[in-house]
């Protein structure tokens, strides 16, 4: 492993992307290299090293699937036992599909459902009232038919692990593999963190220039506030040292964790990824520009690099992106993490990384993910503008403003409420608020204040304020009180 060369490579892609911190770790062979580069915060001087922890977002899901996968070694699950055998209070939307959904479906995103992401961050929902919601997701395709991402049904996994051993997912995966590998600065969600001074600070870019200014959004506890409820699909927060021991197993087929076989289950393709380009899911078809096939298996996507079969993950958390991946015929696995989110440097950096420890000839990926990013954005900032010119601010609403303040319920994402503040209409959603700008007549347009959680987003109230709906969710909400 030329450890000169990848230092030289990395450090010259995160200054293409004017990164603060990032980590990296990878194992090949009997070697195992893992390094920090960079600040914990933009601005000052402590340095991320080895130990220094990041959040790891999707990633997480892998080591869900490990889990079930014991599981499964131990004989207490089967790939296909229907989830109701286990959960019998899950439902969807049809009984006939909520009687033959599987273990395997959850794992491999093939219930058709829409994906609902702004249920992901309320957190007045713990996780058995977020599956109770699940029988109001409509399909967004039919049941086995197609593969649509989807962060609930990993939920659903963790309750699963917690119905068949009497233990939380956050128990059970501290016990099973953060302890059993020796990974002891691995937790499960931030409240779990013993170390809060070796902490990689969240950010989020200022503009789609790059190099790119970057903001810090706060302290990582404050983006805690807006606690994950799909802690199964998302939460786990990890350093360099501790990802290379996982690492060390990937290249073991899953040992000591799992045996052969199991291991073998996960990461073959179990769906195909289709018209991927044309879904909700195109921003990560345009993380695979090199590979020739495209499937997920069981917490992890599966393609090819250089023809060769390789197993990766990214993850996306509020100021942070990551990258997993392991090449089975290579013995070679690497993981990526840094202290930005909005962000294709991680995807530059597992890519850059990758050439070099396939021996292959290198592209200049940050040249080519940067313009993939600038053509997205030039994209996001036409649809804008374009709604923009549509926009006339001269038609006032129907109503006062305290015509449109009260109470707001739908069945699938809960209440909102509406209140005046400031002469402005201003939204209660969990733990998030935002300020409402008049766009035109009944509609307006909600600036979230956890930015690095929610999107801008347009809502539109009826004439009469007794109904609102969130254009970007096309979910209605009634008045009730």
């Amino acid at each position: 492993m030329n450890t000169q060369q990848l230092n030289e490579t990395i450090s010259k892609t995160l200054t293409a992307w004017n990164i603060p911190g990032a980590a990296v770790a990878v194992a090949q062979c009997d070697e195992v290299f893992a390094q920090g580069y960079g600040v914990l915060e933009v601005g000052k001087l402590e340095a991320v090293n080895a130990d220094t922890i990041f959040a790891i977002g999707s990633t997480t899901k892998a080591f869900t699937s490990a889990l079930i996968g014991m599981l499964v070694d131990e004989g207490n699950l089967v790939w296909n036992d229907p989830v109701i055998k286990h959960l019998p209070d899950f439902q969807l939307y049809d009984d006939w599909v909520t009687k033959n959904v599987t273990v395997r479906d959850l794992l491999c995103h093939r219930l058709g459902l829409e994906r609902a992401q702004r249920l992901y961050y309320h957190r007045g929902y713990d996780q058995r009232e977020l599956m109770r919601r699940m029988k109001y997701l409509k399909p967004a395709m039919g049941f086995r038919t197609g593969f649509n991402y989807a962060n609930q049904q990993y939920g659903v996994a963790g309750l699963l692990i917690e119905a068949v051993t009497g233990k939380t997912w956050d128990d059970f995966i501290t016990e099973r593999i953060f302890n059993a590998m020796n990974m002891s600065r691995s937790f499960s969600g931030h409240d779990r963190i013993t170390d809060n001074k070796n902490l990689a600070s969240p950010h989020a870019v200022l503009d789609d220039t790059y190099p790119a200014g970057v903001r810090f959004l706060g302290t990582p506890s404050a983006i805690e506030n807006f606690k994950l409820t799909h802690e199964p699909a998302g939460s786990i927060h990890t350093s360099a040292n501790d990802l290379a021991q996982w690492l060390k197993a990937l290249l073991q087929n899953g040992a000591p964790l799992l045996q052969p076989n199991t291991f073998n289950e996960l990461t073959t393709p179990q769906i195909v990824m289709q018209d991927v380009f044309n879904s909700e899911l195109a921003p990560l078809a345009y993380l695979q520009p090199a590979t020739h096939f495209w499937t997920y298996g069981l917490g992890w996507w599966v393609m090819d690099l250089h023809g060769e079969k390789v197993l990766m993950h990214g993850g996306q958390m509020p100021g942070y992106n990551s990258a997993v991946a392991f090449f089975p015929q290579r013995k070679l696995a690497l993981a990526v993490m840094v202290n930005v989110h909005q962000t294709l440097a991680h995807a530059a950096l597992f890519y850059a990384i990758s050439d070099i420890l396939l021996d292959k000839v290198g592209r200049d990926w940050s040249s080519e993910f940067q313009m993939v990013a600038q053509g997205y954005m030039a994209e996001v900032k036409g649809q804008v503008e374009d709604m923009r010119l549509k926009r006339d601010p001269n038609l006032p609403p129907s109503n006062k403003l305290d015509s449109y303040t009260g109470k707001f319920s739908n069945d699938l994402f809960g209440e909102m409420t509406v209140i005046v503040k400031d002469d402005s209409l201003n939204l209660k959603y969990g733990a998030n608020t935002a300020t409402l700008e008049h766009w035109q007549s009944d509609t307006f347009l909600a600036h979230w204040n956890l930015k690095g959680l929610m999107d801008d987003s347009m809502i539109a109230f009826s004439s009469d304020g007794k109904a609102m709906t969130l254009l970007n969710d096309r979910a209605e909400y009634r008045k009730t009180s």
